[in-house]
């Protein structure tokens, strides 16, 4: 499943990214960023940064119960997401991508145009 448009990162390439990343010492909090850094790409949009969270505890979750990576890594770096700062509301992710492509001065559907948006 592709995870990011943008940088065609699949959640095959997030898991492979995880596995060297929490096999590390003292590995760092598996983050969309430290993910993606660690695939030699960056968010461009960032509108995938909730289903790149999402697909992160998923795959650890899968890691640990097939015991690719210690499990204890893996709840510890779940507890540090979770005590991390709590995902958006969609809404937002959608407003702020907006806002970051407009600042970039890029157009087109990706933009926002024609999307309605929640305002509450």
């Amino acid at each position: 499943m592709i995870v990011c448009s943008c940088q065609v990162i699949s959640d095959k390439d997030i898991e492979q990214a995880l596995v060297a990343i929490l096999r590390e010492t003292d590995a760092p909090l598996p983050t969309p960023g430290v993910v993606y850094r660690h695939l030699a790409k960056k968010m461009v949009c960032c509108s995938c940064s909730p289903l790149a969270v999402r697909t992160i505890y998923e795959i650890i979750d899968r890691l640990a119960a097939r015991g690719v990576v210690c499990p204890y890594a893996c709840e510890t770096a779940r507890g540090r997401l979770a005590k991390s700062a709590g995902m958006p509301r969609p809404e937002r992710s959608i407003e702020h991508a907006r806002v970051l492509r407009e600042a970039r001065g890029l157009t087109g559907p990706a933009g926002g145009e024609g999307i309605a948006l929640r305002q509450d």
